[in-house]
């Protein structure tokens, strides 16, 4: 790979908690050194599947507030040797987010506005009422 070539290299939701968490010495430290190896020809990918789980983790097993969840994510996106799949569609979830929805189904929204959906059905009151879903009826 010549130094101007691009190397992008996949990061997994485990890589992200712990250097987050802090809750295993040792793959934290792995993670921390992964983290700083990292650089402008250099950069980590992100998905949005693996920001969900991050969410996920973050504000329903490790006890972190809803704000300070989002507050994760949001510190992800402002990384510049971070690449994201759909950094636009994270960043309107997380405004989405802000205002009172579920994350995951932010993204979810998000992403199927970026694909033209006319429509998206769901059971989730919650979800049909903050997003503006079509409530499907059982």
């Amino acid at each position: 790979m010549n130094a101007n070539e691009l190397e992008l290299i996949g990061i997994d939701t485990n890589v992200i908690l712990r250097a987050v968490l802090r809750d295993d010495p040792r793959q934290s430290a792995a993670a921390d050194e992964f983290f700083r190896g990292l650089g402008p020809n250099r950069r980590g990918f992100i998905t949005q599947l693996t920001l969900a789980e991050v969410y996920w983790v973050l504000s329903r097993t490790a006890s972190l507030s809803r704000e300070e969840s989002l507050e994760v994510i949001r510190r992800l996106m402002r990384t510049e040797v971070l690449e994201f799949d759909d950094g636009e569609s994270v960043v309107e979830a997380l405004q989405l987010a802000a205002e009172g929805a579920d994350f995951a189904d932010a993204l979810i929204n998000a992403t199927m506005r970026m694909f033209g959906t006319t429509d998206t059905f769901t059971f989730d009151r919650g979800a049909s009422r903050r997003l503006g879903w079509r409530l499907l009826d059982a």
